[in-house]
This record gives structure tokens, C-alpha cells and sequence, in this order.
């Protein structure tokens, strides 16, 4: 009887203290949900609002996708202006055969992406390159492998997962961006800087930007660019035109290449304007440069002397707003199709 009685109490008491750590479980769940939705409403009514990271992950999970069979890949290469200048839902949509996938990088231009694809015997699809003069310069060979590297050495099942579930989450949490978190708000408060920068760039799961002008000054931004693209060619090594298309030489060895395995390199120059214009023509006249590269390849375009694309305006000299993407992407297909590039 006392052991039966001593079983009872014992099964009451572990029930009871059950409960007690059940309650303390829900009451700390609650007060880190009270604290983070604090954190989010607070940033969200100082104007921020939550878009996706872009990284060497979510570059990686489009670099998977370049094997594709059931359509012809139709990779989308450069920096931020086919990043941000093409409407990726407008351009499956007119192109129905081919599946576009994204793998410029903001910044960077695309030589060592190019190179890779090169360099991969399983790739067979079509490339869009979309690069200058200025970023054929062999100083920014090297500007994607970061990325080539991360998803040869890194890249494996559970970081694609992983990176699919951050998707969602960045997609609708401010406060999945690290700038937000409470760590670095606590250290801003208490190194008093400055707020995060409030940006006017949105990226979407595909990889591909919207720019909203309408959130920053597109005129500061304009000289930004401007100042930033005359202190880089000012500060590279003086060489002759000649030397420069010396430099290129393996850059159409890597077209060939995938050439030769039944794909194709279409070489793009996106229209710029103002001072972005100037400053390029000055240092690197066409007639000199991209002309001559355009020479030593087998597809080579200029948006510039395609007055459908050049007619589009670009509030800091080099991008479009996002309110033009779909109408440029529609004339960017139809420039390729009349050139016989693309099939419709």
C-alpha cells in the first residue's frame, strides 16, 4: 500500500512538474515571438521592407540548373545591368523552349563564370555574356570565382534545402537579414551609427533585381557610378588597345568550346548613357576596343545600335527602373530572335 501510495505521488509530482516546464516553454516561445515581431514592426515602419539575399548559395542553386534537358538552357551572364535589366518571368514566357536562368553577379563582372562553363563538358547550352570593354579588362578575370568555387567545393543537397527554406523565410521576415538582427541593432545603439542603408534594390528567388528608382536619389547614384567608374580606369595599368585585345585572347578559345559541343556565346553590351557613356568612350574608344573584340568572336552585339534597346531610360546612366524591365526584356528577345540567335 505505501509503495502503491509512494508510485502515485511520484507519477503526480512528475506530471505536475511536466506541466510546469510545459507553461515556462510557452511563456519563453511567446516572449521571443513578442520580442522579434517588436524588432520587425519596428524597422518595417521606419520604411525597410524584407527582399531576399543574394549569395554564393542561391547563385549555386541556378548553377545546378544548367543541365537541363527537357529545354535548352539559355544562361543569363554579366553584372548588374542583365541582373537587373531582364524580366526572367517575361523572358520564359516568350521564349517557351528555352529555360533562362540568371547567374550574373551584382559587381562582378562574368569572365570566370564564362571560363567554367568552358571548362565543364557536361554544359551544352546557350550563353547570354553580357559584358564591356571595360569588363573585358583582365583585372576582373577573377571577379565571379568566388562563386565558380563555392559551388565546385561547397555546394552539396543540404545547403540547397538549406538555401530553399531561407528563401522563404527572407522573403517575408526583415529581420532574417542580418543587419536587423537584434545583435547588430544592439551594437549600432551602442557605437551610435547609423541606421542600414535604405535600399532600393529587391531581389527575387530566380536571382534577377528590381531597381525602384523612386526610393533613393538616382542623381547622387548617377555620379556614384560616374566617379566610380573614372577612379577604376584611372587607376589600371596603362596599356595599349592591342595589349588589351592580347588579353582576350582566351576568351574566344572558351567561346569555341562551348561551340563546339553544340552550344552558343552570344556577347552583349547593354546600352548605357551620360556620363557612363562618356567616360567609357574616352578611355576606351569602340572603334579601337569593343569593335575589335567583336571581331575575334563569332556572335557579338551592341545594345547601343539597337535603337530598341537603346530608347529605354536609365535613371543613373547604367540600369533601368523596374517598371521597364518587362518592355525591355520583350525588345531584348526580339532583337535576339531578328538576329537569329533564339527561336521563339
Amino acid at each position: 500500500m505505501l509503495s502503491s501510495t509512494s508510485s502515485s505521488d511520484s507519477a503526480s509530482t512528475e506530471s505536475g512538474g511536466g506541466k510546469r516546464w510545459l507553461v515556462a516553454w510557452l511563456i519563453a516561445l511567446s516572449l521571443v515571438a513578442a520580442t522579434l515581431g517588436t524588432v520587425e514592426y519596428h524597422w518595417r515602419g521606419r520604411g525597410y521592407r524584407p527582399t531576399i539575399l543574394d549569395s554564393t548559395l542561391l547563385w549555386s542553386v541556378q548553377r545546378d540548373r544548367v543541365y537541363a534537358q527537357s529545354k535548352t538552357p539559355l544562361l543569363l551572364l554579366g553584372a548588374s545591368r542583365i541582373e537587373f535589366g531582364v524580366d526572367m518571368k517575361v523572358m520564359r514566357e516568350l521564349l517557351p523552349r528555352y529555360l533562362p536562368i540568371m547567374l550574373a553577379v551584382n559587381a562582378h563582372y562574368p569572365l570566370a563564370t564564362l571560363r567554367d562553363l568552358a571548362d565543364d563538358e557536361n554544359f551544352h547550352g546557350l550563353i547570354l555574356c553580357d559584358v564591356d570593354s571595360v569588363g573585358l579588362l583582365r583585372e576582373y578575370n577573377e571577379m565571379q570565382r568566388e562563386y565558380v568555387q563555392y559551388f565546385h567545393r561547397q555546394w552539396t543537397p543540404s545547403w540547397h534545402l538549406h538555401r530553399a527554406l531561407l528563401n522563404g523565410w527572407q522573403a517575408h521576415a526583415l529581420i532574417a537579414d542580418p543587419a536587423f538582427s537584434i545583435v547588430a541593432s544592439t551594437r549600432r545603439w551602442l557605437d551610435n551609427t547609423a541606421e542600414p542603408f535604405h535600399n532600393y534594390v529587391d531581389f527575387h528567388a530566380d536571382r534577377s533585381g528590381d531597381l525602384d528608382f523612386s526610393r533613393t536619389d538616382a542623381e547622387a547614384i548617377k555620379r556614384h557610378f560616374a566617379d566610380t567608374l573614372e577612379g577604376n580606369l584611372a587607376g589600371m595599368p596603362k596599356r595599349t588597345a592591342d595589349e588589351w585585345l592580347a588579353d582576350l585572347a582566351p576568351i574566344g578559345v572558351w567561346a569555341k568550346r562551348i561551340e563546339a559541343r553544340g552550344g552558343r556565346v552570344i556577347f552583349f553590351q547593354s546600352p548605357v548613357h551620360g556620363m557612363q557613356q562618356t567616360a567609357i568612350d574616352r578611355a576606351m574608344p569602340r572603334v579601337l576596343y569593343w569593335d575589335r573584340f567583336a571581331s575575334t568572336v563569332t556572335i557579338a552585339l551592341s545594345g547601343v545600335d539597337e535603337p530598341s534597346l537603346n530608347v529605354f531610360p536609365l535613371p543613373d546612366d547604367s540600369h533601368l527602373d523596374y517598371h521597364d524591365k518587362p518592355a525591355y526584356t520583350r525588345a531584348l528577345v526580339d532583337v535576339l530572335v531578328a538576329h537569329g540567335l533564339l527561336q521563339r
